[in-house]
């Protein structure tokens, strides 16, 4: 009986070595499409509308500042949505005016709306 554990085992590892040798001898990754749409192409220089999604008021400066300071570099327009006013500690009036003193420095142009 231990033969046919055995051999199932053989089975799965052999199963398992072809499956990752065509992955790895694949001339295109399996995870992106070979010509995917959201990617635009390398001559295209278009300016785009770029919508950055922040949980909290101080995301820009904590976390995105480099991204968004190579799509201002590129000619993107940047939009900053936060999701939170950061009210935990009741300081949310002084993080919001942080997060569009943030922008203003960062040069996202933008309205400001209270939810």
């Amino acid at each position: 009986m231990a033969w046919i554990w055995m051999l199932l085992v053989a089975g799965a590892v052999l199963l398992w070595a072809v499956s990752l040798g065509r992955i790895l001898s694949s001339p295109t990754p399996y995870s992106l499409p070979p010509s995917p749409r959201f990617l635009p192409p390398l001559g295209d220089r278009r300016s785009r509308n770029v919508l950055l999604v922040l949980a909290h008021p101080d995301d820009e400066s904590m976390f995105f500042t480099p991204t968004i300071l190579f799509l201002k570099s590129k000619g993107h327009s940047i939009h900053v949505l936060c999701m939170s006013l950061g009210n935990a500690d009741g300081l949310g009036d002084t993080r919001k005016q942080e997060l569009y003193d943030a922008c203003a420095t960062l040069k996202v142009l933008g309205s400001s709306t209270s939810p």
